[in-house]
């Protein structure tokens, strides 16, 4: 994407990580173009920017029970326990 591209308000996507969001700054540090996204409050280069059609939506956190959390993280440890058990990740080392 263009440096001139890029302006408050435009829609970009940074490839790298698949972060999405909207221009809120463009600021020069030490001779590089910088913009900073709404979706994540951090500064990206301009140059690695490319544009996106829209942003992505946010998600919205489901709210959940004490109760819910602690049967879930208890299904963890016994799913880790019972692979802990039988001893084996079933990959096949060589060793040597």
């Amino acid at each position: 994407m263009s440096t001139d591209d890029v302006a408050v308000g435009a829609v970009v996507r940074y490839p790298r990580t698949g972060t999405t969001g909207k221009v809120v700054r463009v600021e020069e540090i030490d001779g590089w173009k910088y913009a900073e996204l709404d979706s994540t409050g951090l500064y990206y280069r301009v140059d690695e920017l490319i544009s996106a059609d829209r942003a992505v939506a946010n998600v919205e956190r489901k709210e959940r029970s004490l109760e819910d959390y602690l049967e879930e993280h208890k299904e963890l440890k016994e799913q880790l326990e019972e692979v802990w058990e039988k001893g084996t990740d079933q990959s096949c080392e060589g060793g040597g």
